[in-house]
């Protein structure tokens, strides 16, 4: 007997999850359609079907209008947000796409979702179906009974979780679960506005209930509760019953549909894949139509043809070779040709001409291959190219292979093992006649420059698609196969060998070339891709070629201390705890500081019940008591002890004996620079110990370490962009600029300014363009929130202009969608209008600091490229090794030294003309910390 299964699931709950799962990185059609929301949601969905197979479902939403909750009290839901719109737009595409799954959509005018789940929940528990109840809400334990369950969606990589009547009363010490109405009724909930009890928080109406049993027990108790709470409770008796009548979920909404009426039947799969077409969701149709069983346009495949098809598509077989072709096909011999949607034209995108059955990938092998290929170049102007290396660092990468893909359905496998092939791979990379098209062109250049062992430049007429995927879209992944899927229409095949996959890469590669050029001309973007980004691939990958020379000894005597350092501080927090416990452990501490020493009757709890005693956390307690500084200080020491004076020798390349990291070009939204395997961007200079790192960065043997930085470059543009004559004076001046902010606000003379006031100012300048609260502020500073919103209103009636800079920058980002640099980068924002103001928040102060950074990270790759190209002109010996945000460090030969220094100031003061004078300040010295 088939068991009944039914799951209900609560739609925006999903719904909103799976917007804010992504909205640092949302997904957005060619038309600019968010489809976050639709996308997470059907994701959901789908993981259901597969996993759980519920013989029934129905999915439920709250009604538009309002409920009878919000009916008796106006509050309700009040502190809510209003909904994004963003979501607003993606209900009714949800709800037709459930109408394609044949799943019931069910809402009740006047009821929420919550008691429509409720009143299908039991009813379904008593005609004996199990039900799962689709929710992260914990108002629903109240429910939970045996034939009725919580699933809880996965978070965060972890998998669903179940909870029955056991983990709900677990979880909240309780005897059974009805008594969560109780606990909601004492505590309230701040996300549906509950009022609860004032005063009362959850370790309280825990403990509560546990000894009374209920609310109205209590509440016939309060004789017995001691002090205060006794007053608190007494005063909001009312309140208190009237929570529970809000938190309670109805069983009884008034629903027509039986519950064999919502059983689980196959979808209408033709009219799913329209809506999914239309919302370019490629990979979705190719995953749904296998499990189904269904082609693209949702008709159904032979079960012959199905199971034919299927293993022909993951193998990717093609049409057998040219019998005068001498290289093996990675393919084997079989006939390839497969219907549906690889063959089918779409109306929205032009499809990859690359089809299967025109698909020829060889592998080169022999000597004859290798002449036929060399044909087939003789034959191409542009090739895609896919470099196949094992490992994270581009120095250290084994090389496994080449992909070279000479016409579209035609590649090459060039593996490692055939020194030949390479070599001949190696001539091509260098040629200027031929463009090579690939994903990631400065770990191509770096392997290639490896293995020619010589100063030919490795790598001539490149373009990079992934780079020019990052100036159309910087906060997008720029994955192939989401490019492949976005721009060409083309899904990524299943179940391929390595060899294949590269191959496959290197086709897709060269055919993105087109819509990229096309839409960067478009955009007005193609100017800084061909001026800026791409000449700076040449520029890093000499930078991580040369590396950085490391002062071992240094660096291990530095550990040695920072290790008794760390002892130390051990000691004395277990001292001040008062028993020894393990610090570096996130849980102890919890229990410490909240348990035992009471620090906040008030504190959070992870999801996994655990007390979060996260840095921001531990910051606002630092008043309370002198552990936790002491706790702060600890994982601070522990965290450089690890990442930098421990991790760094082990980062030297044995073959080089330097450290040679990687400089990512595509990663922040920004443009700026971030570096990986190890991160030398990341080391604190404002501590003596991350000074005593930075020690460790020495020239080569015989040289002398040269650092040159910016001075207030950010400061100086903000400046330039508002017009600001007080700042632009002070700088033309060489003046104070946080002396003068202070003496503004104070409205005193800048000789009479304290030290503390140059310090709040200085905080002020960089947060307050950054969006910084008054609350923040008042947290950096460790003032009251009044003072620092003082802070705030006398930084704008200072300096007016910057004030209308920031909000002309916002209004302007409202109008188009994004801002720019100088050099023309854009953020993309499409939150900017969102009605939730958190959201928007986010987006406003990215409209406001996005055009500062990001001029000030492009002003720093032009003078890179500047001072590199020059130095490669007069054929220097010296090498720039490092940059790290404003700054940029040199290995320098003593001979060159004073003609290096004049090529740095120049490259770095003239990278960008303004009303304000840029300056850069140079420093020389044994090692980095000398030198800086």
């Amino acid at each position: 007997m088939i068991e009944k299964k039914l799951f209900l699931l609560d739609a925006y709950a999903l719904i909103f999850r799976a917007y804010y799962a992504l909205i640092k990185m949302p997904r957005v059609t060619q038309s600019g359609f968010n489809t976050s929301a639709i996308f997470g949601f059907v994701n959901t969905l789908e993981e259901i079907l597969r996993k759980e197979r519920p013989s029934h479902i129905a999915v439920c939403f709250d009604p538009p209008g309002p409920t009878f909750r919000d009916e008796a009290f106006e509050q309700y839901k009040g502190e809510r947000a209003a909904t994004p719109e963003d979501i607003k737009l993606s209900v009714p595409y949800i709800k037709d796409i459930l109408r394609a799954y044949n799943i019931k959509v069910i809402e009740v005018a006047g009821f929420e979702a919550d008691d429509v789940i409720g009143t299908l929940a039991v009813r379904a528990a008593k005609e004996g179906y199990t039900v799962y109840m689709m929710t992260p809400d914990k108002d629903f334990g109240q429910l939970v009974a045996p034939q009725i369950l919580q699933y809880k969606p996965s978070h965060r990589g972890s998998d669903f979780e179940i909870r029955g009547e056991k983990e709900v009363c677990e979880r909240y010490g309780l005897e059974r679960t009805a008594q969560v109405i109780d606990l909601l009724a004492l505590m309230g909930d701040k996300v549906d506005n509950i009022p609860g009890c004032p005063g009362v928080g959850e370790k309280t109406a825990i403990k509560w209930i546990q000894e009374y049993g209920s609310v109205e027990n209590l509440l016939d108790h309060t004789a017995d509760i001691k002090g205060k709470m006794r007053e608190k409770v007494e005063q909001n008796r009312e309140q208190i019953l009237f929570s529970k009548f809000l938190a309670t979920i109805r069983t009884d909404a008034p629903i027509d549909e039986s519950i064999d009426n919502l059983r689980l039947h196959e979808p209408q799969s033709d009219q799913l894949f329209a809506i999914f077409r239309q919302l370019e969701f490629k990979t979705l149709i190719d995953r749904i139509g296998r499990r189904l069983g269904v082609g693209s346009e949702g008709k159904r495949v032979a079960q012959d043809d199905r199971e034919e098809n299927k293993g022909k598509v993951e193998r990717k077989k093609v049409l057998k070779q040219d019998a005068k072709i001498g290289a093996p096909s990675l393919f084997g011999d079989e006939d390839f040709a497969v219907e549906g949607e690889l063959t089918e034209q779409s109306s929205e995108l032009p499809r990859l001409s690359l089809l299967p059955e025109d698909m020829h990938y060889f592998i080169v092998e022999s000597s004859e291959a290798l002449r036929e290929l060399n044909e087939a170049l003789a034959q191409a102007e542009v090739i895609g190219v896919n470099v196949v290396a094992d490992g994270d660092n581009d120095m250290s990468a084994q090389l496994r292979g080449v992909a070279i893909s000479t016409a579209p359905g035609r590649g090459w496998w060039i593996p490692a093992a055939n020194a030949e092939g390479i070599a001949f791979w190696l001539d091509q990379m260098a040629r200027v006649d031929l463009q090579k098209i690939s994903a990631n062109s400065k770990r191509d250049y770096v392997i290639a420059a490896r293995l020619r062992k010589d100063t030919v430049t490795p790598l001539q007429n490149y373009y990079d698609v992934a780079l020019a995927h990052y100036l159309l879209q910087p906060e997008m992944r720029h994955r192939i196969e989401d490019l492949a899927s976005s721009y060409l229409n083309y899904d990524m095949q299943r179940g391929l060998s390595a060899e294949q996959s590269a191959c496959e890469i290197a086709d897709v590669v060269m055919q993105l070339k087109k819509p990229f050029s096309e839409a960067l001309k478009r955009e007005n973007l193609e100017t800084l891709y061909r001026d800026m980004e791409l000449p700076l691939v040449e520029v890093l990958a000499d930078m991580e070629l040369t590396g950085v020379a490391l002062d071992v000894e240094a660096l291990n005597t530095a550990a040695s201390e920072m290790l008794v350092r760390i002892e130390t501080l051990e000691n004395e927090v277990c001292e001040m705890a008062g028993e020894r416990f393990n610090v570096g452990s996130p849980a102890k501490v919890g229990e410490i500081l909240f348990d035992k020493l009471k620090l906040d009757e008030k504190a959070k709890k992870t999801k996994t019940g655990q007390y979060s005693t996260s840095e921001d956390v531990l910051e606002k307690l630092t008043g309370r008591h002198p552990i936790v500084a002491k706790i702060l200080e600890f994982r601070a020491l522990r965290k450089l002890y690890s990442t930098y004076l421990v991790a760094l020798p082990e980062a030297i390349n044995p073959a080089t004996g330097r450290v040679h990291t990687n400089y990512n070009q595509i990663v922040t939204a920004t443009g700026r620079l971030s570096s990986t395997a190890p991160n030398l961007q990341n080391i604190p200079v404002r501590d003596d110990e991350g000074r005593e790192i930075r020690r460790a960065f020495i020239p080569s043997p015989g040289n002398i370490f040269l650092s040159a930085d910016y001075s207030q470059i950010e400061l100086r543009l903000v400046a330039d962009f508002a017009a600001d004559e007080t700042m632009l004076m002070a700088f033309a001046e060489g003046e104070d600029i946080h002396a003068i902010t202070a003496a503004k606000i104070a409205h005193k003379e800048p000789a009479d300014v304290t030290a503390a006031e140059r310090r709040n100012a200085k905080t002020a300048n960089f947060g307050i363009l950054y969006g910084i609260s008054a609350f923040g502020l008042s947290q950096r500073l460790g003032i009251s929130r009044a003072e620092a919103k003082e802070l705030i209103d006398g930084y704008f009636r200072s300096f007016p202009a910057v004030h209308h800079y920031m909000l002309e920058s916002a209004e302007k980002a409202r109008e188009q969608g994004y801002v720019e640099t100088r050099f023309g980068r854009k953020r993309m924002l499409p939150d900017i209008n969102s009605r939730n103001p958190v959201v928007r928040g986010y987006a406003e102060r990215n409209a406001i600091n996005a055009p500062i950074q990001g001029s000030a990270a492009d002003i720093m790759k032009r003078a890179m490229i500047t001072i590199w190209r020059e130095m490669r002109r007069r054929e220097m010996r010296s090498r720039m090794i490092m940059q790290v945000h404003d700054e940029l460090n040199f290995d320098v030969v003593p001979e060159e030294l004073e003609a290096l220094r004049e090529i740095v100031v120049a490259g770095m003061e003239e990278a960008y003309k303004g009303a304000v004078r840029l300056t850069a300040s140079v420093g020389v010295g044994p090692n980095w910390l000398a030198a800086h």
